[in-house]
């Protein structure tokens, strides 16, 4: 099973729908932000491989045959940046042939979708 770093693990009231919630702060520097991306990309694999390997149901058993939302909170990032590369990863990541197979043969998670809110300041 993977190792995954996540901030938080949240459910909804009535457990049908998990999330692994990701923070992240800023601000970056423009020369780091191609950097900084990366690393969240394989953070976001990461949480989908501990999904559907199994990793979530074992710690969290109640998650098991949920839905699950991979969340990743932003505070003072570049926003236009961000969006841009959260859109494209969450709307192409699950189609990516070796998930798709994975997905299909794991009873792990019944969905995986993901959630971005940025915002600025940890006070905002």
């Amino acid at each position: 099973m993977c190792q995954v770093t996540v901030d938080f693990i949240a459910r909804e009231d009535d457990l049908s729908t998990w999330r692994m919630v990701l923070v992240e702060q800023g601000p970056w520097p423009k020369s780091a932000v191609k950097d900084q991306l990366t690393r969240i990309q394989d953070r976001l694999y990461t949480c989908i491989d501990a999904a559907l390997d199994g990793a979530l149901a074992q710690k969290y058993p109640d998650s098991r045959g949920k839905r699950l939302i991979i969340q990743l909170d932003g505070y003072d990032l570049p926003e236009s940046q961000v969006r841009e590369f959260f859109t494209r990863f969450s709307s192409g990541v699950m189609k990516v042939p070796s998930y798709v197979s994975a997905f299909a043969s794991q009873a792990f998670v019944t969905q995986i979708g993901f959630e971005l809110t940025l915002r600025e300041g940890m006070d905002a």
